[in-house]
């Protein structure tokens, strides 16, 4: 039974509820929602396995009588803020159904959200989410939340169009999580708000070892699908408009179908760069696909490093954008608010995008 969390005074039918699971009519929602900015929509496809992937969720409803008119989703989470496992909520997505959009209805329940988020954080606490920079809606309700800090993801591709496999790319073993959890946190220790302990989901680990057996090199790759409905520039006009009816090359790129491996969790060992390069290509072909994405702070070494290996694809050099990650503390010493801000900061696997 959904939680009723507001009721507009003089008008019951107009209320809030908090539900663990969504219904049929937000899911319905959800799955019709064009994302995007501007310039670069698109559809997710298959909702419910994304929605499959949250960890804690919440989903909250503004409704008036028995239509659902705006819906909120969260995950709540646990990550580390110098050293100490902290309580917190990620503002997954929001979607308006279309013939009441531009009334201000997100402004109203993101409110409310809001104190509901702050009242049950056990502090030191977080509220976040991840906002694509072109896009005006998600960066006015970001404004409205309020934020003490934020960083800056560019969107760095890994693209192949022929991708291949490598003999020595394998399946992370059962037995192995735990050291390639550990292996992670020194990797990323200078990194606030790491969540290796929940967010390594080891059937989507692939890595490569040196000839004693050990892990050089290991990825988490998520298959994300979008159907894409509009891109920007020449670039984007030539990929929707003319690569369909190309023959042969319109089976490079399906954009009502795209598949692109999202990257987390990658770890490198020192001098084995070039096999790093290697694992990525092998996790593409696997999963059918020609393009990566991944999602680091601006000022982690990491990125540096990837983009010091180079050879990372045409696409990468192409292609522009960027997101950023806003984020509300609870609750938090200065200390932990000025090591958030300095950074760097980890987008987790977990964190559903």
């Amino acid at each position: 039974m959904p939680e009723l969390i507001w009721q507009e005074p003089g008008n019951p039918g107009r209320k809030v509820t908090r539900a663990d699971y969504p219904s049929d009519t937000t899911r319905a929602l959800l799955a019709q929602t064009i994302w995007g900015s501007r310039a670069t929509r698109y559809r997710i496809i298959d909702i419910e396995a994304k929605l499959a992937r949250l960890r804690v969720p919440s989903f909250f409803v503004l409704s008036e009588g028995d239509e659902e008119l705006c819906v909120f989703v969260l995950d709540r989470c646990q990550k580390r803020v110098a050293r100490q496992l902290c309580d917190g909520f990620h503002f997954v997505m929001a979607s308006t159904v279309p013939h009441r959009q531009n009334e201000g209805l997100a402004g109203v329940l993101v409110d409310l959200v809001r104190e509901y988020c702050v009242s049950a954080i056990t502090p030191p606490g977080f509220g976040f989410a991840y906002v694509e920079e072109t896009t005006e809606f998600s960066l006015r309700l970001s404004d409205q939340i309020g934020h003490d800090s934020e960083a800056h993801l560019p969107l760095t591709l890994f693209t192949r169009f022929f991708p291949r496999a490598d003999p020595h790319a394998t399946a992370l073993r059962p037995d192995e999580g735990d050291t390639l959890r550990a292996a992670l946190g020194t990797f990323y220790v200078d990194h606030q708000l790491t969540d290796f302990a929940t967010s390594l989901k080891q059937d989507e680990c692939f890595v490569i070892r040196d000839a004693g057996g050990k892990i050089v090199a290991a990825v988490q790759a998520e298959v994300l699908r979008w159907s894409v409905m509009s891109m920007p520039g020449i670039q984007g006009k030539f990929l929707l408009k003319v690569l369909p009816h190309l023959p042969g090359l319109n089976r490079l790129l399906v954009l009502q179908d795209l598949r692109i491996v999202r990257f987390s969790n990658l770890f490198i060992s020192v001098g084995y760069e070039n096999r790093c390069l290697a694992l990525l290509e092998d996790c593409l072909y696997r999963h059918q696909a020609r393009i990566g994405l991944f999602l680091l702070d601006e000022r982690s070494r990491v990125l540096t490093q990837l983009r010091h290996i180079g050879r990372l694809g045409i696409l990468s050099r192409a292609t522009s954008g960027s997101a950023k990650l806003r984020l509300s503390t609870v609750g938090m010493d200065a200390d932990m608010v000025a090591q958030l801000r300095e950074g760097p900061v980890l987008m987790s696997a977990a964190d559903v995008f």
